[in-house]
């Protein structure tokens, strides 16, 4: 599993560059053996278009633009 991640994260830096500015704010979900990704407004949204491609697949998730996908904390 940590290869999957590890090729992810080398995909998701090949590919920031072009797409963090158009598409700032949007999830990035890549599916790591076939390098393939999309981009949507939520993770259930790549996620689905994901899966016709790759039924079954795992996908991991970036937010375009950011450092983190989600923020859980309190005030």
């Amino acid at each position: 599993m940590q290869d999957n991640w590890d090729k992810a994260d080398s995909v998701f830096d090949r590919i920031k560059k072009n797409l963090e500015r158009p598409y700032k704010g949007k999830i990035l979900a890549i599916e790591p053996e076939s390098e393939d990704y999309y981009i949507a407004e939520t993770e259930l949204a790549a996620f689905k278009e994901g899966q016709k491609e790759h039924p079954g697949k795992k996908f991991y998730y970036k937010r375009l633009g950011a450092s983190h996908t989600h923020f859980v904390g309190c005030r």
